[in-house]
């Protein structure tokens, strides 16, 4: 109750009392009474140590200031980028006003970010009458469990981040959770347990739901896509691959339609809302014993730091939180595999290797991985080698999206503008993920 009434903290004063003969340890909702006394404001001594520490601001006037700052931060690249050709020793004064310079706009665009943060709590405090409406529904015992709603975002990803995560916690209410019969049957507690996570990581933000319920039944995910044409008949997939199949657009498990399910927003469309925030949406499928879902999204859509990269005649941005390493292999550890796509082996692991001079046609782009460099990525737990003709240098981006002027592009996830005033693309890493899988000729197809 205190919850739904957060909204009014601080203006006024509260009062939540249980009804009197209600049971106050009743797990449901008890009948609750509010009173709510509007403060009274005194001009008096007792008064003067009453400092208001908050005021609220139109949201358009932050997303105002955030343009300005990354119009600032532009420009700074730009003043940067001409100073390398200054003299130190004639220009040192300069030279040192536009470090200084750099170092002021980096703490005031973290400044202007954070005012957009908000606690995650907004979405996970709708979670667990979510999940104790399905149990009721459906006969099931379920105990929800959140961690990390304090972790900050940025207010536009949480907006965008609602309807997906919503959309999963039902799914694995439904869709993962056993009722206590077949739980007990099967050697498990009667209560199932489903667990929401977030965590921030290295300018990410780390987002899991897991649940200890059947998993997904590989055997009839498969069938089923056969039936529905999502695959061909004869195909041949692994484990991880068939796991994938239920991202695939119009697939479903469910026999029949009902309010909870099988009405036709699938995963499909949860995964293209969290890549469209820039993000990656993995599953983890442990037949028996429950799956896990991890996203990973930025912790805002405005601002990043990425790696300059040349192919040919062109720069694109590699986002650094991506990044592994960089890398020149030898010619004994890149392999060719079946379809004459490359890999190279890492450390024992084999890697697959996308030619980005290929991909989006950059002429004079290097097509040789031994002549080139690989710049190692990844998104979740997959990794992907980038062939690119040289590394710039890292710098600080304003995200322009592309999508208002032209259609969207595979592997692309906006623009920058560089310091020397030219336009960049940046690169969506969760993209490349799955260009380069056997996966995505299905995709594609469908």
């Amino acid at each position: 109750m205190k919850e739904v009434f957060e909204f009014v903290d601080g203006e006024c004063k509260l009062e939540i009392t249980i009804e009197a003969g209600v049971d106050a340890e009743i797990e449901e909702a008890p009948i609750a009474e509010v009173k709510a006394e509007t403060k009274k404001t005194e001009v008096a001594a007792s008064s003067v140590g009453n400092v208001t520490t908050s005021i609220r601001v139109d949201i358009d006037k932050v997303d105002k200031l955030v343009n300005m700052v990354g119009e600032i931060v532009i420009i700074q690249a730009m003043l940067a980028a001409q100073s390398r050709h200054l003299q130190i020793d004639k220009n040192q004064e300069l030279i040192q006003g536009i470090e200084d310079l750099l170092q002021h706009t980096r703490e005031l665009q973290e400044a202007v970010m954070s005012v957009r943060m908000q606690p995650l709590k907004s979405v996970f405090s709708r979670m667990p009458r979510i999940v104790r409406d399905i149990a009721v529904q459906l006969g099931k015992d379920i105990k929800l469990n959140t961690i990390g709603e304090n972790t900050e975002v940025d207010k536009t990803v949480i907006e965008l981040l609602s309807d997906p995560l919503t959309h999963m916690i039902r799914n694995s209410a439904d869709h993962g959770v056993e009722t206590p019969q077949v739980r007990t049957a099967n050697g498990k507690p009667a209560q199932g347990t489903i667990n929401l996570s977030a965590d921030s990581r290295g300018g990410r933000i780390i987002i899991e739901i897991s649940d200890d319920g059947a998993g997904i039944n590989r055997t009839k995910v498969f069938e089923k896509a056969k039936e529905k044409g999502l695959v061909p008949k004869d195909a041949q997939l692994r484990d991880e691959e068939i796991d994938n199949l239920v991202f695939l657009p119009g697939f479903s498990t469910a026999d029949k339609v009902s309010n909870i399910s099988g009405c036709g927003v699938g995963m499909d469309v949860v995964r293209r809302n969290i890549e469209g925030l820039g993000g990656a949406l993995q599953i983890l499928n442990t037949p028996g014993k429950g799956c896990r879902f991890i996203v990973s999204i930025p912790l805002t859509l405005a601002i990043l730091d990425g790696m300059i990269v040349r192919v040919g005649s062109e720069n694109y941005i590699i986002p650094i939180g991506n990044i592994i390493e960089t890398m020149r292999p030898k010619a004994q550890e890149v392999k060719k595999i079946a379809g004459g796509n490359d890999v190279i082996n890492v450390r024992g692991e084999f890697i697959p290797v996308m030619y980005l001079a290929n991909l989006f046609g950059a002429h004079g782009g290097v097509l040789n991985a031994t002549e080139a460099l690989v710049v190692l990525v990844e998104s979740g737990r997959h990794k992907i080698g980038l062939v690119v003709d040289e590394l710039i240098g890292q710098q600080q981006v304003v995200i322009k999206t592309l999508e208002t002027n032209s259609d969207p592009v595979e592997g692309i996830s906006g623009a920058t503008i560089l310091g020397d005033g030219k336009v960049s693309l940046i690169l969506d890493v969760g993209k490349f993920q799955q260009l380069a899988t056997p996966m995505a000729a299905l995709r594609r197809r469908s």
